[in-house]
């Protein structure tokens, strides 16, 4: 299934993607979000799956697949050939792979959902963009093994990990960098983990304006999935729709200072789940 969360009739919803349409399960289950709806139980969501749409593709506007997190988790540095394209710039020695995970947190007002404005604020003109495979959890899960981490993946998304490259460094955190309002996008659906049998085999793909900028495949990331998830649960109570970000592949625009500007478009493609596309705007006053 394709799970998605938008906004039509004035109202914010949750459903069901089909090919033509959606089904609107915020109409039909006593749940106020999707988060909540993953707590219902196997086969409550499934059991709506043939429902008939209630809305139109058309006729809705995408917001982050889960609008409410409560944490949304990012790796730093967590392929292979991005270390390698940054060892040089960042004083560290190319294969000299980290220990641990490197985590920073975003703010769920950090993205928006598909086809929404991505913006670059006033303060700053160096916006990156960082094509990233999403997990998203589908049950607590706090001290799993990575034997185990699969059984609490309900699904995988698209995500941009836009990144102010200015405010990143300034400090040896990359946080300021990494929550500017409106800066990243999620989406556009969560595809459930059951319609992706093999994780190994997801690939990635990042364009600008339709110029292919980045490539991933699995054997780019120096922690896989399970051992994300069994490392960040040893710390954190992980939550029905909380959203870990996996680390995005060479090709970022900072090395060209290759900023994205106004009026640029952004895709992020994951064949077995879809395409996350985002317009570029100058400003929060701008914005949709």
């Amino acid at each position: 299934m394709k799970l998605a969360s938008f906004t039509a009739g004035g109202r914010e919803r949750f459903g069901i993607v089909t090919a033509t349409g959606l089904v609107d399960l915020s109409a039909r289950l006593p749940v106020p979000d999707l988060k909540s709806a993953f707590g219902l139980g196997p086969g409550v969501l499934e059991a709506f799956a043939g429902a008939p749409c209630d809305w139109a593709l058309e006729d809705v506007s995408w917001l982050p697949p889960i609008p409410n997190p409560t944490h949304v988790i990012g790796i730093g540095l967590n392929t292979k050939s991005h270390f390698a394209e940054t060892a040089e710039l960042m004083n560290r020695v190319p294969g000299d792979y980290p220990r641990y995970p490197r985590l920073f947190m975003r703010s769920p007002h950090s993205h928006v959902g598909h086809d929404q404005p991505v913006v670059v604020p006033d303060v700053s003109a160096s916006l990156d963009y960082e094509g990233e495979i999403a997990l998203v959890i589908g049950r607590p899960c706090h001290g799993v093994t990575a034997l185990h981490a699969a059984e609490y993946i309900l699904g995988y998304a698209c995500y941009n990990d836009g990144s102010l490259r200015d405010f990143q460094m300034h400090s040896n955190q990359v946080t300021a960098g990494k929550n500017f309002l409106s800066s990243g996008a999620f989406g556009p659906w969560i595809v459930t983990a059951d319609e992706v049998p093999e994780p190994s085999r997801l690939t990635l793909q990042t364009r600008v304006n339709g110029e292919v900028r980045q490539r991933l495949d699995m054997a780019d990331l120096i922690f896989g999935f399970g051992e994300l998830i069994a490392y960040i649960s040893q710390i954190y109570g992980l939550q029905p729709g909380d959203t870990i970000l996996t680390g995005s592949p060479a090709g970022i625009g900072a090395l060209s200072q290759t900023w994205l500007r106004a009026g640029d478009r952004v895709e992020i493609e994951i064949p077995a789940v879809g395409t996350l596309s985002n317009p570029v705007v100058a400003s929060g006053r701008d914005a949709a």
